[in-house]
């Protein structure tokens, strides 16, 4: 994404984004961003309107009532009529209204102004590119920028990918070590693991995110093996793993051995590893975030020392 042009984000003086819910503010902007790609030619490409008595098949503007007939279609727990400004639909629902306009935006390669008949224009898409293809139309990236921004600026806790997807940002604490998280240890399916954990962290369901955090705790187990491989035995290859990871002998090194066990009590204590009705619930949302967070950090440490993770 571009940086912001507004000043108070350039001197830091820009909201938090952690709130992972759509406020009325920030849906006020968002129906007036798809009510303006709906007027500007943005979605004619998919619901194009064909009315010149002059020029037969050539597309003048959006079809909205096809468009908003659709929308409706997609995403039915939508009330009413779908863009109203000042009717705040559900978080979920404006997710998906999002990410319904962004597979169907595109931008005219070329418009042209009419006169006969009334003045109107002509819009033409000359590069014809499938809604479902993995390469973003130059006027879905501009659309991600634009609602990038308005997220921004409103403190939203959400991103829309370049796969289109809506996915929640990690906590802020958290961003800069989940974005560099890239694990090469050598061993695929442990890789597998924690690229699949770190993924479903970035869910915007709370479900999906208690599912992240269990298979993070899997992924350690497996790591505990790295050193020795599965048939050695793991209490001494997390030994050698942490000795490896920190320098011998050390306040630091006891510290880290001590993280190992502590983390791997906790795994056992609650409804992490096991779901027995004795294993303790986890109280809410933000201890998932805390417990992901201290355990992708211990396991980010390691791979980096061990030489295990891509630069």
């Amino acid at each position: 994404m571009t940086e912001s042009p507004f000043y108070s984000d350039r001197i830091g003086q820009y909201v938090p984004r952690v709130s992972e819910e759509i406020s009325a503010n920030t849906w006020k902007g968002l129906a007036m961003l798809f009510l303006r790609r709906i007027d500007d030619g943005s979605l004619a490409r998919d619901y194009p309107r064909h009315d010149c008595v002059d020029s037969n098949g050539v597309i003048t503007g959006t079809d909205r009532a096809r468009f908003l007939n659709d929308l409706q279609a997609y995403v039915p727990a939508l009330d009413g009529s779908p863009l109203e400004v000042d009717q705040l639909p559900s978080t979920i629902n404006a997710l998906d209204v999002i990410v319904f306009v962004a597979l169907h935006i595109d931008e005219p390669t070329r418009i042209e102004n009419h006169s006969w008949g009334g003045p109107h224009k002509h819009y033409y898409f000359d590069n014809h590119q499938d809604t479902w293809d993995d390469e973003l139309t130059a006027g879905q990236e501009k659309f991600r920028e634009d609602v990038d921004l308005i997220f921004a600026r409103n403190g939203v806790a959400f991103t829309l990918n370049e796969k289109l997807r809506v996915e929640r940002l990690a906590p802020p604490e958290a961003r800069p070590l989940i974005s560099d998280f890239k694990p090469n240890t050598g061993d695929n399916e442990l890789d597998r693991m924690l690229f699949g954990a770190v993924t479903r962290f970035l869910s915007r369901h709370p479900e999906v995110r208690q599912d992240a955090l269990e298979k993070l705790w899997d992924a350690f187990e497996r790591l505990k093996t790295l050193e020795l491989g599965a048939k050695g035995d793991k209490k001494r290859s997390a030994i050698r793993l942490i000795e490896r990871a920190a320098p011998s002998s050390t306040p630091f090194q006891t510290q880290l051995s001590t993280e190992f066990r502590e983390l791997t009590r906790i795994g056992n204590t609650f409804r992490i590893r096991h779901h027995e009705h004795q294993a303790e619930e986890l109280p809410g949302n933000a201890s998932i975030d805390y417990l992901f967070i201290r355990l992708v950090s211990l396991i980010a440490f390691v791979l980096r020392q061990t030489g295990r993770m891509n630069a």
